[in-house]
């Protein structure tokens, strides 16, 4: 078994609003409609671009959405058939804001297969979200070939870490992934840095051989601990950078203002270059 720690420090997101940016998000899914024939379109009658309601009624259980790249198949190009595009299918396993929200999803393409169960307990006061799902892939060896993971992060406790400094019995997110010869875990527990109100995040991953590989993968984690300490830090790193620009813009963001920038990414890739300027 190899561990491996490493701490950044990340803008805050306080409670408040992240309860208020997910009212908001709830909001506007719950303001857009399906139209006969399935298309989603959303409250100025724009349609949302490559979703499509498949089965049910629009946000209710069961309700099925499809979406794909945007071919419906296998394409010809200099006489040579291409794979299909990437598609998704999503189904709505609960959808009550006051209780919990739980969606199946389903990803099929040339590369493989991923299925996936998200829940967020608690929507209009969020307390605990959890996804759990498996991958096959394909052209992969085959005891890399399967995965399945489970990720589970319980916002009270982060929040009352990050807020009062007190040291939570377990860690608020955990992440534990499976293949055929190893196994890892992920543990993220934060608190309140000394100065500057940012978050002090710890992270520390802890990655074992699985049945027969176990030897091999000791060995094997031995000569490349370096090499995985190095590069857990570059890619913490990299991922901090990136949420200490993005994050203050985004909590700096009024609800109207928050919800201009959903419908914006909401019409990327429509076709018509005028998405991102609608209001």
């Amino acid at each position: 078994m190899v561990t491996l720690r490493h701490t950044v420090l990340l803008s805050p997101v306080p409670r408040a609003w992240c309860t208020d940016a997910l009212a908001v998000t709830l909001d506007l899914a719950e303001a857009t409609r399906a139209e006969p024939g399935g298309r989603v379109v959303l409250p100025d009658g724009r349609p949302v671009p490559d979703v499509r309601l498949a089965e049910g009624r629009h946000l209710r259980r069961g309700a099925v959405y499809e979406a794909d790249g945007g071919d419906d198949g296998p394409v010809e190009a200099a006489g040579q058939e291409t794979a299909p595009e990437e598609r998704i299918r999503v189904t709505v396993a609960e959808w009550d804001r006051s209780r919990a929200l739980r969606l199946d999803i389903a990803s099929t393409g040339a590369e493989g297969e991923i299925t996936a169960r998200c829940a967020l307990r608690g929507p209009d006061r969020p307390r605990d979200a959890e996804v759990t799902g498996r991958a096959h892939l394909e052209g992969v060896w085959a005891p890399l070939s399967r995965f399945e993971g489970r990720a589970r992060l319980q916002l009270d406790d982060w929040w009352a870490a990050t807020d009062t400094g007190r040291v939570p019995r377990t860690a608020p997110l955990r992440v534990r992934l499976r293949c055929g010869i190893a196994r890892a875990d992920l543990r993220v527990t934060p608190a309140p840095a000394p100065a500057d109100g940012h978050w002090q995040v710890t992270v520390t991953v802890r990655i074992r051989g699985r049945y027969l590989f176990r030897p091999v993968a000791a060995l094997v984690l031995l000569f490349t601990r370096p090499h995985l300490r190095r590069a857990l830090a570059e890619g913490l790193t990299d991922t901090a950078a990136h949420w200490n620009k993005e994050v203050p813009r985004l909590t700096g963001l009024t609800a109207d203002a928050l919800r201009r920038e959903l419908v914006a990414g909401l019409q990327d890739g429509d076709g018509n270059g005028d998405g991102g300027r609608s209001a």
